[in-house]
């Protein structure tokens, strides 16, 4: 393509228009059907949102008397709040003049966009998966061991801890989920910007976006570990282990999704050692159209439906965590 001022804005031109679509069907977490608790600050003042959350109800008093106190009978609907703070994610990459002028316009900006859309979504979706765990997104997995997530504070229980890997080594962080558990909020949407590096020959063309994570109710999500990068089925993560998850949401009242199942983030490799029960001997493999379940990133990452579980296929969860109980 010409590399003249016309070419170039029409190349800067191109990439932001396609940045948006591209970003949106690119991110996994940021969508509706999984944290439907979402808000959009850009146009307000500050980078953090606040959160309302209610307390757990109780049960109410049957067989009151004529005139007896309603309001003294156990509820009380007072409100607290979960911050969520904004980080910022970006990326970037150079387009060189000879890349201009040897490469298709469409060849150029395809790669452009698909650069920065695609690293910025996976940066955004690690950042949920960590956050989901303990609250913290900036938490170093590969020096912190998984026998934290007891089911405490902000830290999430892993079911399987004790007979994962046979209670040593590393181990990848699958999580299961309400999809009540967990708020996100957008300061600044993907967002592309280029300058001219004349002194490199070449022009420098960024993505960026600023959003957040914050756990609601920690008690709506639980852990499975699987031996990390491993497709051996002895002492890994196991179908009961993710039906225990499920026992202990119901048990916790989690709220399901409107179909009335959970979802479970999974490893290619959990994937694999499941296969036989997700992917059809026991699963239903109908997932429903784009607009019945979401965004191309949801669509594609859903393998099947099946006891109380909608399974999630991701690169993006926490993996090679240490693991010493034993």
């Amino acid at each position: 393509m010409a590399t003249t001022s016309i070419g170039i804005n029409d190349l800067y031109n191109a990439v932001i228009t396609d940045l948006v679509p591209f970003y949106d069907n690119a991110v996994l977490l940021p969508n509706s059907a999984l944290i439907p608790n979402s808000l959009n600050i850009a146009d307000g003042a500050g980078n953090t949102v606040n959160f309302p959350l209610q307390d757990a109800f109780s049960v109410a008093t049957s067989s009151l008397a004529e005139q007896a106190n309603v309001v003294g009978a156990g509820n009380n609907f007072a409100t607290s709040v979960s911050p969520i703070e904004a980080n910022k994610r970006g990326s970037g990459t150079f387009v060189t003049e000879e890349a201009l002028e040897d490469g298709q316009f469409d060849t150029v900006r395809n790669a452009v966009v698909s650069q920065l859309s695609r690293s910025v979504a996976q940066a955004t979706d690690q950042a949920g998966f960590k956050t989901m765990l303990n609250n913290a997104e900036i938490t170093d997995w590969t020096s912190v061991d998984a026998s934290t997530l007891n089911g405490t504070g902000s830290n999430i229980l892993m079911v399987n801890q004790t007979t994962i890997g046979g209670g040593t080594g590393t181990v990848d962080l699958n999580v299961v989920f309400s999809p009540e558990a967990m708020g996100y909020m957008e300061k600044r949407g993907i967002t592309a910007k280029m300058e001219e590096d004349v002194q490199f020959d070449r022009y420098i063309m960024t993505g960026t976006v600023r959003n957040g994570f914050g756990q609601l109710r920690a008690g709506y999500m639980k852990a499975v570990g699987s031996i990390a990068g491993s497709l051996v089925t002895t002492n890994n993560a196991t179908l009961a282990d993710f039906a225990q998850s499920v026992a202990l949401l119901r048990a916790a009242n989690a709220p399901a999704d409107a179909s009335g199942f959970y979802y479970a983030a999974i490893t290619p490799q959990v994937e694999y050692i499941l296969s036989s029960f997700i992917n059809g001997v026991n699963g239903s493999t109908s997932v429903g159209s784009l607009s019945d379940v979401g965004n191309r990133a949801l669509v594609d990452a859903v393998i099947s439906e099946a006891i109380g579980i909608k399974w999630l296929r991701t690169n993006n969860l926490v993996t090679g965590a240490t693991n010493t109980i034993g």
